[in-house]
């Protein structure tokens, strides 16, 4: 927690899960809806509640809380640990009674907080379809508030004063989905922009993640996730670095490739935007614009030409891996970021495998909040300002816990299951480095399952 200096810490998002059994029969794993009162921490930590829709006043039956955000209370570095933490959970609202067996399961999501403020969109034109204020004029968007912005056709003013500026300019990615050059329209002002605080998970999805999700799904919903067949990697075995197995019915697992190496903190490829929705919908999160995904990158500093999320041009990619699949996974060489696979890494790595133990930015390849892996490793899923139906997405709205019964997201307000609506930053194992501003793919629409593709969630701040 660094609340004096950037105003941000690390937080645990906690959330619960519950099922009854009656008659010696499980039913099937539901959302515990939480009260906003009545948890209990210890001295030293804070605990904040989260609910479905941040724009409205909580409510147990509409609007309830659906986690809690866990934290220091003081400013300090290193492991932090919260013994006796109590959770009220309202079980008559889901329909619970005080006699029944119930089995409960309480899952954490690592997350950093990224306080209220302005930044910078776009690298000065140096990266592709990058933000900026006219077709004559290279300097970044500013963003300095939560408004809707006018992004007009403009040639723009030249002055170099973007952050006092309030000219718009979009270039295209060329892909069928996106706007045109020059287009003008409107971002409303319920699009997430970066600009008010908000959490965003500190890496990307790992494996053992998905497997704890997935394993609280239906059969058919289990079925319509299943990144195991012919729509994703089509193998029960370990392939570019996925040891997601499956055998049709039951429980996925993470089999013991040896020495104990499961690939549980590896993140988690071969997902679909339909596959990421889901996922956050039944964490209670919901997706990161394209606008946040610069945030959490650039921060409070002036735009960098060709950098990366680490605030600079310069990388070095893993070439090798020391303790494969292992909690300890780590790049053999002192790398900032996983990308190029000719480099001789073929598949994503441990979730921030190349911040951990390092002291600062630049070497550690993490934003400027500390979330890891915004540069390489698997691409990240975002919601675009390129077209109508990515702008439509309203970011006060998250995930209520519960997919609808075919095992998909039903929140109306996010792109649908095709990705209508989204694209992906960042880049990835296979690919060199990708910039932070750079956009070739941010209006790109695909429905498919890719070994490049992860997912990472948001939630509005309470």
């Amino acid at each position: 927690r660094h609340a004096t200096v950037i105003g941000n810490w690390d937080a645990a998002w906690v959330f619960v899960k519950y099922r009854t059994t009656t008659g010696g029969t499980l039913g099937n794993w539901k959302h515990a809806s939480l009260n906003n009162t009545g948890h209990s921490v210890p001295s030293g930590a804070t605990l904040t509640t989260g609910v479905v829709d941040t724009s409205s006043a909580f409510n147990i039956s509409t609007n309830p809380v659906v986690g809690v955000f866990i934290y220091r209370s003081a400013d300090g570095g290193g492991t932090f640990t919260a013994n006796n933490v109590s959770l009220s959970w309202n079980y008559s609202q889901d329909g619970v009674t005080g006699s029944e067996t119930v089995e409960i399961r309480v899952f954490a999501i690592e997350m950093v907080y990224i306080p209220q403020g302005g930044f910078f969109a776009g690298d000065n034109a140096n990266s592709t379809a990058s933000f900026k204020q006219g077709s004559s004029d290279n300097d970044p968007w500013w963003i300095g508030s939560e408004n809707a912005i006018s992004v007009t056709n403009s040639a723009g003013t030249g002055t170099g004063l973007a952050e006092k500026a309030a000219e718009y300019y979009y270039v295209t990615d060329d892909s069928p989905d996106d706007d045109a050059t020059g287009a003008a329209f409107t971002i409303p002002a319920a699009f997430p922009k970066g600009y008010k605080a908000s959490y965003m998970m500190k890496g990307e999805v790992s494996q053992g993640q998905w497997v704890a999700f997935f394993n609280t799904l239906t059969a058919t919903q289990q079925s319509a996730r299943d990144i195991t067949d012919s729509s994703g990697k089509n193998s029960d075995n370990l392939s570019l670095r996925n040891n997601v197995s499956w055998s049709g019915s039951g429980d996925a697992t993470l089999p013991d490739q040896g020495g104990g190496a499961t690939y549980e903190y590896v993140a988690m490829n071969y997902l679909s935007w339909a596959d990421q929705a889901a996922y956050l919908d039944w964490s209670g999160l919901r997706p990161i614009s394209e606008l946040e995904y610069e945030r959490a990158g650039r921060g409070l500093q002036r735009a960098v030409n060709h950098e990366f999320a680490w605030g600079h041009w310069s990388q070095t990619a893993a070439t090798s891996i020391t303790n494969a699949g292992l909690p300890t996974e780590a790049p053999g060489n002192a790398a900032n970021c996983v990308a190029n696979d000719n480099a001789g890494v073929q598949g994503p790595m441990r979730v921030g495998s190349v911040a951990y133990g390092d002291t600062t930015r630049i070497s550690g390849g993490f934003g400027y909040y500390g979330v890891a892996d915004l540069t390489g490793n698997l691409w990240e899923q975002i919601v675009t300002v390129g077209n109508t139906t990515g702008r439509s997405y309203d970011g006060r709205y998250h995930g209520n816990g519960a997919l609808d019964s075919s095992g998909d997201s039903n929140v109306s307000t996010w792109p649908d299951t095709s990705r209508t609506g989204g694209g992906v930053r960042g880049g990835c194992w296979k690919w060199p480095p990708i910039g932070l501003s750079h956009r070739s793919y941010a209006a790109s629409a695909s429905a498919a399952r890719y070994n490049t593709a992860g997912a990472r969630g948001a939630r509005t701040a309470p």
